[in-house]
């Protein structure tokens, strides 16, 4: 985790800018208990600066490509996979006709403008403290770029992906801004994000569970998936 928060500070000064923080670590921030570990720092990039942020990474000194958007960043505490998940306005001003495409360029663009300051501190095993301060991304526009991923992931990172929406829809802390945020997003973002949760923790709940037991989800039950569809899909109701 060390290495991960370093890699915040280390994207904030090459893009010249707090980046903003979606993913794994983002969602650390917003629970109130520990959950999974990550390994890996994911940004969004709303391509409104004078280089995309994949270009500049990419620059540094020491940086890897990693196909298809990322790059591993050395860091003082070894390198680090940064993923830069791009935003075109083009995507917003003219939305696709498919569902899974529509939420990526919403779900992005609305953590992207709705992110807000965190110090994140680390304490290592020798007892150092490290910290940073990034922009990250809100409960509601996690749960929503979450379910969007689902689709295109090996099983393990969906099984991931699904425990993250279970534990931030049900962590005392983050529910209320999870419901209270898809209760308040642009209706069309709120009928995409119930498209994506009748499909995979209504329709596909069986494999769904599957897939959380498989990644250390084990405590989770169907009644606690179909109380996470119901939360979210009532929170996403227009009149």
């Amino acid at each position: 985790m060390a290495a991960v928060v370093q890699a915040v500070e280390e994207v904030r000064k090459l893009i010249d800018q707090p980046p903003v923080v979606v993913g794994g670590l983002a969602v650390l921030c917003r629970l109130s208990t520990m959950h999974r570990a990550t390994v890996d720092l994911d940004v969004v990039d709303r391509l409104q600066g004078s280089a995309p942020h994949l270009e500049v990474l990419r620059a540094a000194q020491g940086a890897k490509v990693v196909e298809p958007a990322g790059v591993l960043l050395p860091t003082p505490y070894g390198l680090v996979k940064v993923d830069v998940l791009e935003v075109r306005q083009v995507e917003l001003d003219q939305p696709s006709d498919d569902p899974g495409d529509r939420l990526h360029a919403s779900a992005h663009a609305w953590a992207n403008d709705t992110a807000t300051e965190i110090t994140v501190e680390v304490i290592r095993s020798d007892g150092d403290r490290l910290e940073c301060s990034a922009l990250v991304a809100e409960p509601g526009p996690i749960i929503a770029m979450k379910l969007q991923a689902i689709m295109n992931r090996a099983v393990h990172k969906q099984g991931t992906d699904l425990l993250d929406i279970v534990r931030l829809t049900l962590d005392d802390a983050s529910r209320p801004a999870v419901l209270g945020q898809l209760n308040a997003c642009a209706p069309p973002t709120a009928a995409d994000i119930a498209l994506h949760v009748g499909l995979w923790l209504v329709q596909r709940r069986d494999q769904a569970i599957r897939w959380v037991h498989s990644v250390g989800g084990g405590d989770v039950t169907t009644d606690d998936l179909d109380l996470v569809a119901d939360l979210l899909l009532d929170a996403c109701k227009r009149i």
